[in-house]
């Protein structure tokens, strides 16, 4: 159960990536789109959240 939850959100967070990457394609690069934007710093705290929740799943 623990690793089916895991690979459903890497899966999620793989193909938000790829379609972020393929709508900025035309234009600069990803990582300089990236980089120099708020969504940076939501990216982080969202991983952290599944990270945190996985983890308190894994304790109990």
């Amino acid at each position: 159960m623990k690793k089916n939850l895991a690979t459903i959100i890497f899966c999620m967070l793989l193909s938000v990536f790829t379609l972020i990457n393929h709508a900025y394609a035309a234009e600069e690069s990803l990582p300089s789109k990236f980089l120099g934007s708020p969504l940076l710093i939501l990216t982080a705290i969202i991983i952290i959240d599944i990270i945190a929740y996985l983890y308190r799943k894994i304790r109990k």
